[in-house]
């Protein structure tokens, strides 16, 4: 049972220490190759072999898979826009027959804890489905052309050239990298579309597993019109919950929703709503004291 979700030589490194917890060592080399033309088969553009790759992964009625890009932190839909834990739950919990024995997250370090105490995304999945086992990739995901999946936890992945992503044909795919190439190159994006900036901020929590810088550049594609960056950042925002972090997510749900972003709408009036009930809560007249008959 499938759910599928998606969507010179140069040192590139994949941490930039933004993260010291995460266990990354050595160096990977990616496998890349320029296309001819467009329309060149030997030389395929890694986001479809991704999508191409993922629909050979082996099924099982007693197994249900679902593919999609993440960090060690969130989730990411097809669309780049942070899907949260509950959300996913929610769309898997359909397809959970009684012939279903376990779930498989298949997306980047899903099965690895983000910081010591802190629950991988699979448990996180589990727990809210209910305890069904969910099992996780243990680190950056690779995809072969047949299905098959291997994980690598490379500090520093090499690659030749800083641009789009593309892998000869029938090659290996590192699956954060297909989607995170546009990080190499946020700093040229001011004047292109916004989605693509957002896309580039994503690219720095994916494969350079950096969410401060993340965050700042969704806000920045924000800024420029990308409702989804707005959502994002708040998410972010919402789930830090440092000084100010409040406030400035709602400003950003705010950004959002004018933007004609239903999902932002929607968590800004979920978000009010919890303001309120908290402010009902303060206002709440304090209880009579007991009273007593006298000293005992």
């Amino acid at each position: 049972m499938k759910s599928c979700l998606i969507a010179l030589c140069m040192l590139s490194p994949a941490a930039l220490a933004c993260d010291a917890r995460l266990p990354l060592a050595g160096t990977v080399r990616v496998e890349t190759c320029s296309p001819r033309s467009t329309s060149d088969a030997d030389c395929r553009y890694a986001a479809d072999a991704v999508y191409e790759y993922s629909e050979k992964i082996p099924d099982s009625d007693a197994v249900f898979t679902t593919t999609l890009q993440s960090s060690p932190w969130r989730l990411y839909d097809a669309q780049m826009r942070i899907l949260t834990v509950d959300e996913l739950a929610g769309a898997i919990r359909p397809g959970l027959g009684p012939g279903v024995e376990r779930v498989e997250l298949i997306g980047s370090w899903t099965g690895v804890s983000p910081a010591p105490g802190l629950p991988s995304l699979a448990d996180r999945l589990s727990k809210a489905l209910g305890g069904i086992p969910v099992k996780g990739e243990d680190g950056f995901l690779w995809l072969a052309a047949d299905g098959s999946r291997r994980t690598t936890r490379q500090a520093f992945t090499a690659r030749e050239g800083a641009g789009a992503y593309f892998v000869p044909r029938g090659g290996e795919v590192l699956v954060a990298l297909a989607a995170g190439w546009p990080a190499y190159v946020e700093g040229s994006l001011a004047d292109e579309p916004p989605e693509l900036q957002s896309h580039a901020a994503a690219g720095w929590d994916l494969f350079f597993l950096c969410p401060e810088n993340a965050l700042a550049g969704f806000e920045r594609a924000a800024a420029h019109g990308s409702a989804i960056a707005a959502y994002n950042a708040a998410l972010m925002r919402l789930e830090r919950d440092a000084d100010g972090d409040r406030e400035t997510a709602l400003a950003l749900l705010e950004r959002g929703a004018a933007l004609g972003d239903d999902k932002s709408r929607s968590r800004l009036e979920t978000e009010r709503e919890r303001d309120r009930t908290a402010g009902a809560g303060d206002d709440a007249p304090a209880p009579a004291p007991e009273a007593h008959d006298g000293p005992g």
